[in-house]
């Protein structure tokens, strides 16, 4: 294994550095992007955190989805992703810039390490990163955009493990902001460094790898613990694996698969791995990275298909070939160290695939930007992608009160308020977060507003809390006669409190211990 790189060397990379931003820039400027099924989700997320940025508040609820209802988006998704991207959409122009800025960004990032650490073998293990057929796959057929930001972090902690080189404080961080990015490759990622410190057998370094997942758990539990209690409310289970999204359905030579040529293609990319390692001859200095090859590629075949039907949290991978990812990036760091003419041919094995893959169109960004109404929302994305005029958000992110979605957009219509009775309305507030209205009616009525009924907004009529539940799939109130103001602001799941207690207390653990090292030594 190449050794990190050693002091004084830093300056190194700041060419490379300089050359990816200016590339992201380049990217950005291209007005195409890959029109993958999940384009559409992901690029409405980062156009809802562009907006919601812009306003002054984080992206916890999206308020122009499910036609300008709102949805409570990527709270129930890793929010990363999305999150940066609004913040490259807001300086570039729009969303479908600061998508492919940040991919740009992503695929790059492992080479300036790499070029650092070992020059030209680190650009060829980059190489093979960047042009591995499941990285294409990922970008460019399922345009799964928060698996491919992934893959920086994701080869840095398969690298750290494979070498033996982990430490607690610095791979809890990259672990917990691997979670925050792409939680099923996270998951991922961690039974994959379990298996490739089991073939280290090194105790301690198994210890240290512990305390870093128990750190990641820490720093993340704002995260995990509200999406926990609220994955009940969206019927999240059902979506993520139900249908099309059975794991057992989604393994490697499956015999019902839900996409039978993305399948059988996905196959020969696990023949051709396999390939690679026996042409490399990695099973006899490269150990630690063969033992996580073939794992992931016996788990991604059928011979594991028993165990996707489990009820595991392994369902919730949904693609049992996801597996194949992390294989194909731990792949890429032995090819290069194979001996003699074994390199080359392990290497060329690994791009093989890449010769039989037929990527989707190429769709026009239809240029969202942050100020877009959800009306030219859904029109843009729909003249783009097809994608739902409604804008309606991903299946796991809808609540029960998205089933009145029909009934309401007929009632509502392009409206904001919704009155029973006569009466004025004015909009006084109307911001991501923060709603108000001041009323003026002759006579008791019901009052509705175009949000979502979900259980943490906060309904107050004159200041008083309003008690009893909502009906009709809207948040609204029953208000006398008179003049009053009616205020929906967004109070936030309790847990998500606790959760911050939590990830604050694992950092003060860890400058503790950090603290009381240094004054040992």
């Amino acid at each position: 294994m190449t050794s990190l790189p050693q002091a004084g060397g830093s300056a190194r990379g700041w060419p490379l550095a300089l050359a990816l931003a200016l590339a992201a820039v380049g990217a950005a400027a291209i007005p195409i992007l890959p029109a993958g099924p999940d384009v559409y989700v992901h690029l409405l997320w980062t156009q809802q955190a562009m907006r919601c940025l812009g306003e002054g508040a984080l992206p916890v609820w999206l308020p122009d989805l499910n036609a300008g209802f709102g949805s409570p988006g990527v709270r129930l998704y890793s929010p990363l992703g999305p999150f940066l991207a609004g913040v490259l959409g807001l300086l570039l122009g729009g969303a479908g810039q600061g998508m492919r800025a940040l991919a740009v960004l992503a695929a790059g990032g492992p080479l300036v390490a790499l070029w650092r650490r070992s020059r030209w073998r680190g650009a060829a293990e980059w190489a093979l990163i960047v042009a591995s057929p499941l990285a294409v796959y990922s970008l460019f057929w399922r345009s799964a955009w928060s698996e491919y930001y992934a893959i920086p972090l994701l080869w840095w902690l398969l690298d750290r493990a494979v070498a033996g080189e982990v430490r607690a404080a610095r791979d809890g961080t990259a672990l917990a902001l691997l979670w925050l990015t792409h939680a099923p490759t996270a998951a991922m990622t961690v039974l994959v460094a379990t298996v490739a410190l089991a073939a280290r057998r090194d105790r301690r370094t198994t210890v240290r790898a512990a305390l870093a997942g128990t750190a990641a758990a820490g720093f993340t539990a704002w995260h995990w613990l509200p999406l926990l209690s609220e994955m009940r409310l969206v019927g999240n289970r059902e979506a993520l694996v139900g249908g099309i999204y059975e794991a057992a359905r989604n393994v490697l030579a499956a015999p019902a698969p839900a996409d039978a040529s993305a399948n059988t293609w996905l196959a020969w990319c696990g023949v051709a791995l396999l390939g690679a390692a026996v042409a490399g001859s990695w099973w006899r200095d490269q150990v630690p990275r063969f033992a996580v090859l073939v794992t992931c590629v016996l788990l991604a075949s059928p011979l594991a298909t028993s165990l996707w039907r489990m009820p595991t949290p392994l369902a919730y991978l949904q693609f049992p070939w996801r597996l194949l990812l992390p294989a194909a990036v731990v792949a890429a760091g032995a090819a290069p160290l194979a001996r003699g003419g074994r390199a080359a041919a392990s290497a060329a094995l690994l791009v093989a695939p890449l010769a039989l893959f037929a990527p989707q169109p190429l769709a026009p960004d239809p240029g969202l930007g942050r100020r877009a109404s959800w009306e030219e929302l859904g029109w843009a994305v729909q003249g783009a992608f097809e994608g739902s005029p409604w804008v309606v958000d991903a299946a796991q992110n809808r609540p029960e009160a998205f089933a009145h979605l029909g009934v309401n957009l007929d009632r509502f219509g392009h409206g904001r308020v919704l009155l029973s009775g006569a009466g004025d309305w004015s909009i006084e507030r109307w911001r991501v977060l923060d709603r108000e209205v001041v009323l003026d009616l002759p006579e008791p009525a019901r009052v509705e507003l175009r949000v979502l009924d979900y259980p943490f907004w906060e309904v107050t009529l004159d200041g008083a809390a309003v008690a009893g539940p909502n009906r009709g799939g809207v948040i609204g109130a029953d208000v006398p006669g008179g003049t009053h103001e009616l205020r929906v602001r967004w109070a936030g799941n309790p847990l998500s409190r606790v959760g911050w207690a939590v990830a604050t207390l694992t950092v003060a653990v860890l400058v503790l211990f950090a603290f009381a090292r240094r004054r040992r030594v």
